[in-house]
């Protein structure tokens, strides 16, 4: 298997599921159990309002938006359309809300990216121009795939060479560069990982709190988890930050599960860690 959608496809096969838990969510509960058959179901609704707006095999579509069902959604929905997705950074820290908006734009201008789909609460930022890839808002592309549900989604051509992630460095030091990452790669790297920590299907759970535009985040936390059909609790970073107590609340609540996790940050039986690899390539180069 060299590419993400057929893994997706084992996955929802599975019992497994995403829990969305603290600002993930806003089940009076605290938190939300979805199986990943349905997610991959929301998935493709989502996908088919995509190929509406004239997304699909090629387009980069960056995304901005804090940790939710909603977010997680969208960008499963840029795979299985056969799309790119760039994972925009948030403002975690406000020194320079100008600085903020002047790097978002610049990397979904670098990107080349076909559109952005954003969460209305982050709209601010974006500060959208003439020339600039349309914006399409996470609540409004949700009721376009309500309306047109799953069974409107076509599956691309499983392309192996084709980009899955388009992943920018920081740019803490140096201007964020990106880096391209096809599905055979992702896919290799999720396999070696869970080979690695031997992966069980049955029992294995991810807690993570780790930000998606990051590629522990991406890749592994939420990738690995899609991908096999384990069960993944997700919350947002800034939920960690606020209540570092809460992450080690959820490892206990949810301890039953012998919690191996890819991104090296919860006490496991196993200690692992997950690294991405893939080249770099200047504005206008992606393929």
């Amino acid at each position: 298997m060299d590419h993400l959608i057929p893994a997706f496809e084992d996955a929802a096969g599975r019992s497994g599921a995403v829990t969305f838990v603290g600002s993930a969510t806003t089940d009076p509960s605290g938190s939300e159990r979805v199986p990943w058959a349905e997610m991959l179901d929301d998935a493709r609704a989502y996908a088919a309002a995509l190929g509406a707006h004239g997304i699909g095999p090629g387009s980069h579509v960056s995304l901005l938006g804090p940790t939710t069902r909603e977010l997680v959604t969208a960008i499963e929905a840029v795979w299985v359309a056969g799309a790119t997705a760039v994972v925009l950074p948030l403002p975690m820290r406000l020194g320079s809300v100008e600085e903020f908006v002047d790097q978002t734009r610049t990397r979904i201008r670098n990107a080349d990216s076909s559109c952005v789909i954003a969460d209305p609460t982050l709209a601010e930022f974006l500060d959208p121009r003439p020339g600039d890839a349309p914006v399409l808002m996470l609540d409004a592309l949700r009721r376009e795939a309500a309306a047109l549900g799953p069974s409107a989604y076509e599956r691309p051509p499983l392309d192996p060479e084709a980009l899955a992630i388009l992943q920018f460095t920081s740019g803490s030091t140096a201007d964020p560069k990106g880096v391209m990452l096809p599905h055979r790669c992702v896919v290799a790297n999720q396999n070696a990982i869970a080979q690695a920590v031997e992966v069980d299907h049955d029992t294995d759970c991810t807690v993570s709190w780790l930000p998606l535009y990051h590629d522990m985040g991406l890749i592994g936390a939420l990738g690995i988890p899609m991908a096999t059909g384990i069960d993944l609790v997700l919350a947002a970073p800034q939920d960690f930050l606020a209540a570092p107590a809460d992450w080690m609340r959820w490892v206990s609540d949810y301890r039953e599960r012998s919690p191996p996790d890819p991104t090296s940050r919860t006490p496991s039986r196993r200690g692992h860690s997950a690294a991405s690899t893939g080249s770099t390539s200047p504005r206008g180069a992606w393929r």
